[in-house]
């Protein structure tokens, strides 16, 4: 399974997202659009764009992954989950677990999602 490109691009994935969410520079607006999209169909879409063009699209043209968009969306409300439970609720251990810790949690559903 080394070969695996669904390891890379999950692993990838998760850091970069999780990055996006940590950085000093972009903590607030990210949080600011997972807390928006609740209540809202319209923030829901934003959030959703961009998250795929931060994200699920450059990660998987970097690891050649394909995917159709139903699985790709699917890895996407993954992610907007984890947010929402990370830096929203604050739901513990997710938390204050490391990038590290997570990344390994929640890697093998990315790629199962994309796999079936």
């Amino acid at each position: 399974m080394a070969d695996d490109p669904t390891r890379d691009f999950a692993v990838r994935l998760l850091r970069r997202f999780l990055s996006l969410c940590e950085s000093p520079r972009t903590r607030s607006a990210m949080v600011r659009m997972v807390k928006g999209s609740v209540g809202s169909a319209r923030a829901g879409r934003t959030l959703y764009r961009v998250v795929n063009r931060a994200a699920v699209n450059p990660v998987a043209r970097v690891t050649g992954v394909q995917a159709s968009a139903m699985r790709l969306e699917l890895v996407a409300s993954q992610l907007i989950g984890l947010a929402m439970a990370r830096y929203v609720i604050q739901v513990e251990p997710i938390a204050s677990a490391s990038v590290d810790e997570v990344v390994a949690l929640a890697a093998p559903s990315i790629r199962a999602a994309l796999r079936g």
